[in-house]
């Protein structure tokens, strides 16, 4: 019976947690509501977001670290998540007060359950995470119910919200881009979380962002400012991102000067490098393809496709004029100038050259056709690309903030043109060139002051990182 009075002893000793007031507030803002609440809430919330967590988890063990994870609070006491507070202390105490309560157990009982929370506290296996997510999902739901009640009376601001957001958008995503985005947004818009400027990561386009200066049409360059801010940057920790429609040799000939460049994001987002590893890649279906590139030549329009390292074209685009001229080149050009040698592959990527008046008739050609299997947007004067529909700047952005452990949120992106719009609406600081396309500018709110050629994307860093430099 000696065990028995243990037990019972414990279960006495946690129906005090029914009496832990935490910070955020319930039915509608009428009380405090307490750790039980709170943990039966979470618990229902991982029952229910258990499908947007995509790896295979021990559910029983999800809902025991759930029933046990605040428990310390009963002797430790409720840490405000946005307060000032030590975290050693914090630990310190916690752990206290879980060898008394836990204590009480039976030996092999307190193991198990001293283990259990231990493991939610340490957040490293598979269980741990999404019960980690689902706690900090379940008290993003109370400020939502209670008008940010937790937030304004911190004065919580973007960065520090973002941080406690982190398992959500690491971890289930969906969740966060589907319900918790939409919410941050309103309320740094109304100034309830003040905009700290957490940028973690700066995406620029190149061709009418990123490059310009003493450019020629055959051979462009990076305005100084740009290298030199973008470099500054660099050493502080916050990543640069090239997304462009070229390719990655290009990319890499083009900012030599860049110190450090982590990610690419190439042909549209076609094709995406960390490094020198290509951690993603799509292709169109050739039979597609080949359908476009006949419309295309029926208008009479210039064009060029690649595939890994093939690449047919009439005429040549000029981001593989340096490749073109190497004997040692590891690319395989087919030529159909003279449209005796048509070939055709599955591309990652189709690039057409002509008038705007032959775009138009292409781009309803394709719409009509092909609308489910393809993306088609301006990149340039005078120039069209076409990638599948699962490839965009702004999916290629997700991808690599994914990668990076961080939000979408946290990224500043440059562009100016038509397939800049998807990653610069997907962007928490989106930047339109002066430059740019009017229907840009009418969509994008920020603008640079400068053009391209003037400096305008390392102009706008400079003043926008005033306090870092």
């Amino acid at each position: 019976m000696e065990r028995l009075q243990k037990q019972i002893e414990f279960i006495l000793e946690i129906d005090k947690i029914k009496g832990i007031l935490r910070q955020g507030l319930v039915l509608n803002g009428l009380r405090q509501e307490t750790d039980a609440e709170h943990s039966w809430h979470m618990a229902m919330c991982a029952v229910l977001l258990k499908e947007y967590y995509k790896e295979e988890i021990d559910m029983e063990k999800v809902i025991k670290m759930i029933l046990v994870h605040d428990i310390v609070e009963i002797m430790a006491g409720d840490t405000p998540a946005y307060g000032t507070f030590s975290q050693a202390e914090k630990e310190e105490k916690e752990m206290t007060a879980a060898e008394k309560i836990y204590g009480i157990l039976p030996k092999d009982q307190k193991e198990e359950l001293m283990n259990t929370w231990i493991e939610f506290e340490k957040n490293e296996t598979k269980e741990a995470k999404f019960a980690n997510a689902c706690d900090r999902f379940q008290g993003f739901i109370q400020n939502v119910t209670s008008d940010a009640h937790t937030w304004r009376k911190f004065h919580v601001t973007k960065s520090k919200l973002m941080n406690r957001m982190r398992p959500i958008f690491n971890f289930i995503p969906e969740v966060y881009y589907g319900y918790i985005q939409g919410y941050m947004k309103t309320y740094l818009e109304n100034g309830v979380v003040t905009d700290d400027r957490c940028v973690k990561l700066i995406a620029s386009d190149l061709d009418g962002t990123f490059l310009g200066g003493t450019a020629t049409v055959l051979k462009k360059e990076v305005p100084k400012i740009n290298v030199e801010i973008i470099n500054k940057l660099i050493d502080k920790g916050i990543v640069f991102v090239p997304a462009s429609g070229r390719d990655l040799l290009s990319i890499k000939e083009l900012l030599h000067e860049v110190k450090e460049i982590k990610y690419y994001s190439c042909f549209n987002g076609a094709r995406i490098f960390k490094g020198d590893e290509l951690i993603y890649s799509e292709k169109m279906d050739r039979e597609m393809c080949l359908d476009i590139l006949k419309k295309a030549i029926e208008l009479k329009l210039a064009y060029s496709g690649t595939a890994e390292y093939d690449v047919c074209y009439s005429q040549l685009d000029i981001e593989y004029f340096t490749e073109f001229s190497l004997p040692d080149s590891k690319y395989i050009f087919h030529s159909n100038e003279n449209y005796d040698n048509f070939k055709v592959f599955d591309f990652e990527k189709m690039v057409f050259f002509g008038s705007e008046e032959q775009f138009k008739v292409l781009r309803d050609y394709v719409e009509e056709n092909y609308s489910d299997k393809v993306n088609i947007f301006g990149s340039g004067d005078n120039v069209m690309d076409i990638v599948s529909k699962k490839c965009s700047k702004g999916n290629s952005l997700r991808i690599i903030a994914d990668d990076m452990g961080i939000a979408t949120d946290e990224i500043m992106v440059f562009g100016d043109n038509e397939n800049d719009l998807s990653m610069l609406c997907e962007a928490g600081y989106p930047v339109a060139m002066a430059n740019s396309k009017s229907f840009v500018l009418e969509k994008i709110k920020t603008h640079t002051k400068k053009t391209n050629y003037e400096g305008g994307v390392g102009e706008y860093l400079l003043e926008f990182f005033h306090d870092k430099f």
